[in-house]
């Protein structure tokens, strides 16, 4: 018997985020299998290089696993053995189909962007925000794996949906840092004129008047008394 469906709450986006990017590539689609068979994502992590930062490769090698295994999970679903109708069975179909693109396609390349540039607040936020998406599309088809699919094949989506979401924290604690690091460097930058206008002698002031001076006027000559 099918297990109950797992609620899992998301928290917010940071406050600076106005626009939620959707899961790359939905839309029609062939089925897992043979898109599995035309993209590899080993082909795309082989190029990353590991950075200086060890807690960023240890995060990074998590987060590839994790994709790597939910992959392969989303490829065994058998969305059409479900006990369930056609409009649940076709739209956790597209669901799986759209989380196999993201995991294959877009996430090797938001990893490889961080690792080249890890300090990079923007890089992070577009990976974080991948993550965020791949979390929320992932817990709904988890929830209809458990309503109306094997409950090995739910045990095993929200084990995934738990590693994915642990590296979703990781990544949201991380732009943190880096935008508190950013804002710290901001203010310094920003008080470079303050301190050096401080040090700058007073320069005297030179008041200029444009008002053309009056014309004196001319005195009369009195005239000769006549005798």
């Amino acid at each position: 018997m099918a297990q109950p469906a797992m609620k899992i709450a998301f928290s917010p986006l940071l406050a600076c985020v106005l626009i939620a990017t959707p899961i790359a590539g939905v839309g029609a689609s062939a089925p897992i299998q043979a898109a599995n068979s035309r993209s590899n994502p080993q082909s795309n992590q082989s190029s990353a290089t590991p950075t200086s930062d060890p807690s960023l490769n240890d995060l990074v090698a998590r987060l590839r696993a994790a994709a790597e295994k939910s992959d392969a999970d989303l490829v065994r679903l058998r969305v059409d053995k479900w006990k369930a109708d056609s409009a649940n069975k076709q739209q956790s179909q597209a669901s799986a189909e759209s989380l196999h693109r993201n995991l294959v396609n877009a996430l090797p390349d938001l990893i490889q962007a961080v690792l080249t540039a890890p300090s990079s607040l923007l890089a992070n936020f577009r990976l974080y925000r991948d993550l965020n998406a791949l979390c929320d599309k992932f817990s709904g088809l988890a929830e209809s794996t458990g309503a109306f699919g094997p409950s090995k094949d739910y045990s095993a989506l929200a084990a995934d949906l738990a590693q994915l979401d642990y590296a979703r924290q990781q990544f949201a604690e991380r732009m943190d840092l880096l935008a508190g690091a950013s804002d710290a460097e901001l203010a310094r930058l920003r008080s470079r004129p303050a301190a050096a206008a401080a040090k700058a002698p007073a320069n005297s002031k030179v008041v200029v008047d444009d008002n053309p001076l009056p014309k004196k006027k001319r005195k009369s000559s009195p005239s000769s008394s006549q005798p």
